[in-house]
């Protein structure tokens, strides 16, 4: 994909933000800031898409998410990316997570395309993530985060299109 291109971001819980958010606090307040796009909430990002695929993908978005229920994950370790130029959390794999994603993206995982369930925390050159990852590490803890809602964006630039929220769980 040249250009411009869609995501459909699967995005966390308040608490799940301000936990990863506090990561990246200690990550910055130690002299790291990263070129990863802070505007936006913290996320797995389930695939891409064209952009001329938009005005069907926001209508369909909807109908979607209603048959899913929100999802609690186990974000167990941290990863890197890239070279060593993305930090992330991940989580352990599960089945709802894995069926998520399948949901919006049915031929992702099939050898053609690779996915790795992962929220960044810090993109840089990956000498600077190597000197942040002992901070890290020392910082991070596994904990239990939720997926409660799908977000629609198109990048580069950044523009929000919109936001679903799955069912809520009884």
């Amino acid at each position: 994909m040249n250009g411009n291109f869609l995501c459909l971001l699967a995005q966390f819980d308040e608490a799940t933000q301000e936990r990863l958010a506090g990561y990246y606090g200690i990550l910055r307040q130690n002299g790291f800031e990263g070129t990863q796009t802070k505007e936006i909430p913290y996320h797995f990002t389930l695939g891409k898409k064209e952009v001329r695929s938009e005005a069907q993908l926001a209508e369909e978005l909807e109908k979607l998410c209603a048959g899913i229920d929100r999802i609690d994950i186990h974000l167990s370790h941290l990863g890197l990316f890239a070279g060593a130029g993305v930090l992330f959390a991940a989580p352990d794999m599960n089945f709802e997570l894995l069926t998520l994603q399948q949901r919006f993206y049915p031929h992702c995982g099939n050898g053609a395309y690779n996915w790795t369930a992962h929220a960044t925390l810090l993109i840089d050159e990956p000498e600077t993530i190597i000197r942040a990852l002992p901070i890290a590490v020392k910082c991070f803890s596994p904990f239990i985060a939720r997926i409660e809602r799908i977000g629609l964006y198109e990048f580069f630039p950044m523009r929000f299109i919109k936001e679903v929220p799955l069912r809520a769980v009884p």
